[in-house]
């Protein structure tokens, strides 16, 4: 499966290579030419990309000044961002001892290889940035909260040893594999910070991490290690926030169409004012442009929700044309899914309160994921001019954990398999790892964006 998902990856690149897709690729080109690390800041309002902290456009520009033009460069970037997202969730995987079961598998390659997780990897975009940095938190946070000893076989566990101090190996080691989770823990978020404002929302990953952690001897040392991390993360970020944000702009947070697009967010939030309940109702109504228009159109007269959950399965007309086989595709992944979702998150919701890995797990993207989804509403809310686009599922990439982990959920329960069929599971679950399998492969091969 590895080797399957591999190819199908360096056969997306291959078959894209150089080639310029994203939503405002000439924004972020222009950036990675003008930036560099010895001048790494521009006038916020210079240009369209001028807002955005630095680091996202300094990573390619090495690339650029290895003779890459800065498309191929950002592209190269994002497609070894994509695989470091893929890997470090793999090793979240192998932790807590879910790496080689069936629905460690599936849940794995389920979430790397739904749609826009394979758009992104060859595409202009930041994002795919913010998810390889929040896997990495996600899985730094596991290694520094989650013993493994937690997640042992109990009968083939070594005896404790009698001394607990730096003369024992065990816990030498130990402690050194949390400092190294610690520092990686920091660095992600450090960088999340410096690379896009969703970066903040990765501060939820560690605090999500320890509420879920088994409880046992040393939880309280090891939280406090978690939020010492965190600090220290924000602590590396907040001077540039300050300086280049709050002094300039009178807001931590600036946002382009702020002052782009003015007049018409100035209206939009009149109109918002006037109904607030109406207006968030609507975010959650299916999109009329859809059955008038096509799947692939945007509404920019209202916003809605429906918009990001198609940018998952299906490309934004925006972005350019989209092949009759990738719209066949992606407008069955856009229906199945939903009540894969539904039946998932009731069993899900039926196994809460029971702490094997994989609950906990469970526990941590599920709620990222809705963590994702309400920061996308409050950024709807604040910027709520529909022809700006600002419902795109671009902007909550790692909603495909939560995704990814329901939809597996839905046929994890031995429950589901008839009695007389139940000594023919191992046969099923290989059967199901192959539908996984075909899932890789079909969306590798068109590719849906």
């Amino acid at each position: 499966m590895l080797g399957l998902f591999l190819l199908g990856r360096i056969f997306v690149l291959h078959k894209r290579y150089a080639t310029v897709i994203g939503f405002d690729p000439g924004a972020q080109i222009e950036m990675v030419s003008i930036l560099s690390w010895a001048t790494p800041d521009t006038p916020i309002r210079e240009s369209f990309y001028g807002y955005h902290p630095p680091l996202g456009f300094l990573i390619p520009r090495l690339l650029h000044l290895a003779g890459f033009s800065p498309e191929v460069s950002i592209q190269l970037v994002s497609f070894v961002a994509s695989l470091l997202a893929f890997f470090f969730l793999r090793m979240t995987l192998r932790h807590i001892r879910l790496l080689h079961s069936p629905s460690g598998i599936a849940f794995l390659y389920i979430t790397s290889s739904i749609p826009i997780q394979i758009s992104v990897s060859t595409s202009v975009n930041l994002d795919v940035l913010i998810l390889a940095m929040g896997s990495a938190v996600l899985c730094a946070s596991v290694h520094l909260l989650w013993p493994s000893e937690s997640f042992k076989d109990q009968k083939n566990q070594c005896p404790l040893p009698l001394r607990f101090g730096w003369s024992d190996p065990a816990i030498r080691e130990r402690r050194w594999n949390a400092i190294i989770a610690g520092c990686a823990t920091v660095t992600a978020i450090a960088c999340a910070l410096l690379t896009k404002f969703s970066g903040i929302l990765l501060l939820g990953i560690p605090a999500l991490a320890a509420w879920s952690q088994p409880f046992e001897r040393g939880w309280w040392k090891r939280c406090s290690m978690g939020a010492v991390a965190c600090i220290c993360a924000v602590a590396i970020a907040f001077p540039y926030y300050y300086g280049r944000y709050y002094i300039r702009e009178g807001r931590f947070i600036p946002l382009n169409t702020e002052w782009t697009a003015k007049d018409d967010i100035e209206r939009s939030i009149v109109k918002r004012d006037e109904a607030p309940v109406r207006f968030l109702a609507q975010l959650f109504q299916p999109t009329a442009v859809h059955a008038a228009a096509g799947p692939t159109h945007t509404d920019y007269e209202v916003n809605r929700l429906s918009d990001a959950w198609r940018d998952l399965w299906i490309r934004n007309q925006w972005t350019g044309d989209t092949s009759p086989k990738a719209l066949r595709v992606g407008l069955l992944y856009m229906h199945l899914f939903p009540w894969l979702i539904i039946a998932g998150g009731l069993f899900f919701l039926e196994r809460i309160r029971r702490k094997a890995p994989w609950t906990r797990l469970g526990w941590i993207v599920v709620s990222f994921s809705i963590l994702q989804v309400l920061a996308l509403v409050q950024y709807i809310y604040r910027i709520p001019f529909a022809g700006y686009g600002p419902a795109k599922g671009l902007y909550i990439l790692p909603t495909v954990w939560g995704i990814g982990y329901l939809a597996v959920s839905a046929f994890h329960d031995e429950r589901l398999v008839p009695m007389r069929w139940r000594r023919h599971i191992p046969f099923i679950e290989r059967a199901l790892v192959g539908v996984v399998a075909v899932f890789v492969a079909i969306n590798h091969a068109i590719p849906a964006y």
